[in-house]
């Protein structure tokens, strides 16, 4: 049966219970010694109401699932390609999961499918940033992304870190000693310098004289199986001083040094790329420099960063120096950014006008990140639910529901795509649904997701994100044939 058989077989067992509701008798109709009820309306309506987050993802994770089902089982080509036609069709235009384009586009994302794609083809190395708040610390729901887009598209490693790491990650552990200071743009660990040049990161790690960093992927029940190691190592440096050095120590107490012999403003990259894959790294530096970036990759596939900066609106981008920014944006190959942010200002927001003040400041860094690189795709992931005690009891912060709208109509309107994290959740109030859930997909705070929350909502993303690459390869396999 394809599936506009089964759509009409729905409409019309929801049609003849519907009928069942208005025209049953109110007080029954005998049963033998009982009297049989049929449930009202208002009644089936308020059951729908209680349903669970848990029963809610289901049913949206079947929705995501159901092409591969009617794939698998059509026997005639014509009738293969009009199902999984109109499951996409279904799929782009009503699924809660569903990508949010400007003007519609479902191929927004195409010249970064066939980036991805030639990863494999060209032995290519592309990145995506994920940009985030605290909801991303310790590479959560980014780590479950990257695992799945490597498994995809290939690649391995954790992608940027910075040189001084204070939060613990569930993929990288790093120590650091010596003259260092670190510095932070944005955020509630903000530490800021006398300067802009914070880089990539929104952070910049200031060497004197001597320093040492050790870094060595994690192996915890919570870390991914591709982060674990990596061959090609680049720390992105600039206005180092003469003679300048860098001695990278990979575990065989044979160091590989790199040094820069004249004084440099500008950014320089010390590469070092490794015969077989390693886990665990020391760097020496000799000398002055600000570090923006440590960059732990494979030597080709897909990297994928997790920037999280805690506190953090997402509206630091536009007073970052270009200068320290889109040369390394450029070195890394950056094909999508991923802006996740709005959580911080949710509590502050009390009126339509502090809306619309967020917003256009979400407008700016937008158009400022496609101004200076026009070659990367962007998309904002909007904030989760988020639970607040108004009259002693537990709901969803005032105008959050307005916010999110208000998000996701300015990143539609200035190019970029939008990711309604909200929705999919299950909407108002889904975040007491995700908290009290066994096991908890929320933290107790009623804002944060819990380690499984997150990869249950990465799992949702990264699916979500496959029907649109499947959607393409659909579309050429049938333009060839």
């Amino acid at each position: 049966m394809n599936v506009y058989k089964i759509l009409l077989f729905i409409v019309g067992v929801n049609i003849l219970l519907a009928l069942l509701c208005i025209f049953f008798p109110k007080d029954g109709i005998p049963f033998g010694k009982r009297r049989l009820f049929f449930p009202t309306l208002e009644e089936i309506m308020d059951r729908e109401k209680h349903i669970t987050a848990k029963e809610k993802l289901e049913i949206m994770e079947s929705g995501l699932r159901m092409q591969f089902v009617m794939d698998s089982t059509a026997h005639a080509e014509q009738m293969a390609y009009n199902d999984s036609l109109l499951f996409y069709t279904n799929f782009f235009n009503h699924h809660p999961a569903r990508f949010y384009f400007p003007d519609n586009d479902s191929s927004f994302f195409d010249s970064l499918f066939y980036s991805l794609d030639n990863c494999k083809k060209n032995n290519e190395l592309i990145h995506i940033l994920h940009y985030g708040d605290s909801q991303i610390e310790a590479d959560r729901i980014t780590g479950f992304i990257r695992q799945k887009l490597q498994e995809q598209f290939g690649g391995n490693g954790p992608g940027l870190i910075p040189a001084i790491q204070p939060i613990p990650s569930a993929s990288v552990g790093q120590t650091s000693s010596g003259n260092m200071e670190r510095y932070t743009i944005a955020g509630n660990l903000l530490n800021e310098a006398e300067h802009n040049r914070y880089g990539i990161l929104g952070q910049t790690t200031e060497i004197y004289e001597y320093g040492t960093i050790t870094i060595a992927a994690r192996n915890l029940k919570s870390t991914f199986e591709n982060v674990k190691d990596f061959s090609k190592v680049r720390v992105f440096v600039s206005r180092n001083s003469q003679n300048f050095s860098a001695s990278l120590n990979a575990g065989n107490n044979n160091p590989i040094t790199r040094t820069l012999q004249d004084e440099n403003s500008k950014l320089s990259v010390l590469t070092w790329e490794l015969k077989k894959n390693i886990h665990k790294i020391e760097l020496q530096f000799s000398g002055d420099a600000e570090i923006s970036a440590i960059a732990l990759d494979g030597n080709a596939g897909v990297a994928v960063d997790n920037i999280p900066l805690r506190g953090s609106s997402g509206t630091f981008f536009t007073s970052i120096d270009v200068n320290t920014f889109l040369p390394v944006l450029k070195e890394l190959n950056v094909r999508l950014i991923i802006m996740e942010f709005g959580g911080n200002r949710i509590p502050s927001i009390q009126s339509s006008k502090n809306i619309d003040e967020y917003t256009n400041s979400i407008a700016k860094q937008i158009n400022y990140l496609y101004d200076i690189y026009p070659s990367a795709k962007i998309l904002f992931i909007g904030p989760s639910d988020m639970s607040t005690m108004e009259n002693g009891h537990l709901q969803t912060y005032p105008y959050l529901k307005e916010t999110v709208q208000g998000i996701k109509e300015t990143a539609l309107k200035n190019g970029a795509a939008f990711w309604d994290m909200f929705e999919v959740m299950g909407g108002e109030n889904s975040m007491i649904e995700w908290v009290n859930n066994k096991p908890a997909w929320a933290a107790p705070d009623y804002i944060h997701f819990s380690e499984k929350g997150a990869d249950k909502i990465a799992e949702m993303f990264c699916e979500s994100l496959m029907i649109y690459y499947n959607y393409l390869q659909f579309t050429n396999n049938y333009k060839q044939k």
